[in-house]
């Protein structure tokens, strides 16, 4: 079977980009220039491709794709459709126990650190109402709330939750809800992966404890989460720019995944991005007085937690177990921000670069998302365990950069650390709290060094050569042999 594509227009070499995904199931192979990709075409898992450029730079491609049988289809599809039913039933079977009967002993077996009570998180919102209906301020003190904690969100969570009348009696059906919509996006992911091992590596991300944790306190986070994440795959721009609005201002912190994804558009959609993220970081900012109180009203702690403010807190910890009354805790937070601009002074002036499949590889953006919005989290703050999740959907352009000739490495010790840092909150009193600084740590500077040579092209590098162009073919070609 021949498939020959030929090419009418004429296109300038220095901006012309060949994408080849191989192995894989389902190949996607498009074309790329200056930013716009042109048609796709699906071919099966092994295919060789004949690139010919002639001196009016007019391109003829040849695909030829043998017959490839269906035996690895099925054994993936069936994959697939275990780790989805998995994915489902566990969480289902999880609440219905909790729901049921003893929230915290059915939680604590699974390591999820500190169960009280059920969706504990959530019921801050449902009190904080109480609080305000009483005239009160739920963002200075909330004594309605279980553990009379004031609320440590913006007040839009107030204003939803009052139009939408839930309340106490049932705050645990919206939490089931986050959940489910949270086990959505992962389904995505499962469905999506063309390798029967990353489908089992996502479920088992996808279950570790810091998700479950997460899904215990019925966090709003996995809502934000699942906005983001819908924000990533839908293709109408305004639509897209839309969901990322509106979950900084339900969570402020995804303000990094929306500045990622300004700098990913094409360039007549940039400036429109760039002015809608501009807005809403001035609406996020007349609101100063609150984020103060946010700031004030969310604890931050050595253990259960990652980012600079938590990595400071440890360090002041050990220095005090060590004897030392007084320690410069500032002087870890410098240090991480200087390891981080030096990692990426060191990865935009490096030679090598990354694999053309690989930055225009569909899976790119939500690297680029959700891997900004962890840099961003861990550089200006510290959170809780559950956030981790923003580093799930990093993972499946991980698995295809393990598979690259180039930074197999980098994949590798990446997919590694990130089920580590997923888990460590569950053994707390077994060294985890290190271990889980050092992996979340070295997943920052990870995160920064190649999302900074995924978005070079965005950021303004400057296109192949003709010669470079050359070059990067012929190795993707003998890759892909």
């Amino acid at each position: 079977m021949l498939l020959r594509l030929e090419m009418s227009q004429k296109l300038r070499a220095e901006s012309l980009a060949l994408c080849i995904c191989t192995p894989r199931t389902d190949v996607l192979f498009n074309l790329w220039m200056h930013g716009t990709d042109l048609d796709n075409l699906t071919a099966p898992k092994r295919m060789t491709i004949v690139l010919q450029m002639s001196t009016e730079n007019i391109v003829n491609l040849e695909v030829i794709v043998p017959y490839d049988g269906m035996k690895g289809k099925n054994m993936v599809r069936g994959v697939r459709i275990a780790t989805l039913a998995t994915l489902w039933l566990i969480p289902i079977v999880i609440f219905v126990l909790a729901l049921r009967s003893d929230w915290v002993t059915t939680w604590r077996p699974l390591r999820v650190p500190f169960p009280i009570s059920q969706f504990v998180d959530l019921y801050t919102i449902p009190s904080g109402l109480e609080t305000l209906h009483k005239g009160g301020d739920p963002l200075v003190a909330n004594p309605a709330e279980l553990l009379h904690r004031p609320m440590n969100y913006p007040r839009v969570w107030l204003y939803l939750f009052s139009a939408a009348s839930i309340n106490r009696g049932n705050a645990s059906t919206v939490g089931l809800l986050f959940c489910a919509f949270y086990l959505t996006c992962m389904s995505f992911l499962i469905a999506q992966t063309e390798h029967a091992i990353d489908a089992l590596i996502i479920l088992l991300a996808s279950l570790s404890v810091a998700p479950l944790h997460g899904m215990e306190r019925g966090n709003n986070d996995l809502f934000v989460f699942s906005i983001v994440f819908l924000a990533c795959i839908v293709t109408n721009n305004y639509l897209k720019s839309g969901l990322f609005a509106a979950a900084v201002l339900l969570k402020l912190f995804p303000i990094a995944g929306m500045i990622m994804d300004t700098i990913r558009r094409p360039q007549k959609w940039r400036v429109l991005a760039a002015l809608l993220t501009g807005l809403v970081i001035l609406l996020v900012l007349l609101q100063w007085r609150d984020l103060i109180l946010i700031s004030r009203g969310t604890p931050v702690a050595p253990f259960l937690s990652y980012g600079v403010v938590s990595l400071k807190h440890e360090f002041l910890f050990q220095m005090f177990q060590w004897g030392f009354v007084y320690a410069p805790g500032w002087i870890v937070i410098a240090e991480c921000w200087l390891a981080g601009a030096f990692v990426i002074a060191i990865a935009w002036r490096s030679s090598q670069k990354l694999e053309i499949s690989i930055q225009n590889s569909k899976l790119a953006e939500l690297f680029s998302v959700f891997g900004g919005t962890y840099v961003f989290t861990y550089a200006v703050g510290g959170n809780w365990a559950y956030r981790l999740i923003f580093l799930l959907p990093t993972l499946p352009l991980a698995f295809e950069i393990a598979r690259s000739s180039k930074h197999r490495v980098w994949g590798i010790v990446y997919i590694i650390l990130v089920g580590l840092a997923e888990n460590t909150a569950g053994f707390e009193l077994s060294g985890g709290t290190i271990v889980g600084h050092a992996a979340t740590f070295t997943l920052f500077l990870m995160l920064l060094t190649m999302l900074t040579r995924l978005n070079t092209n965005f950021l303004g590098a400057p296109y192949l050569s003709r010669d470079s162009l050359a070059t990067e073919v012929h190795n993707e070609l003998q890759t892909a042999k």
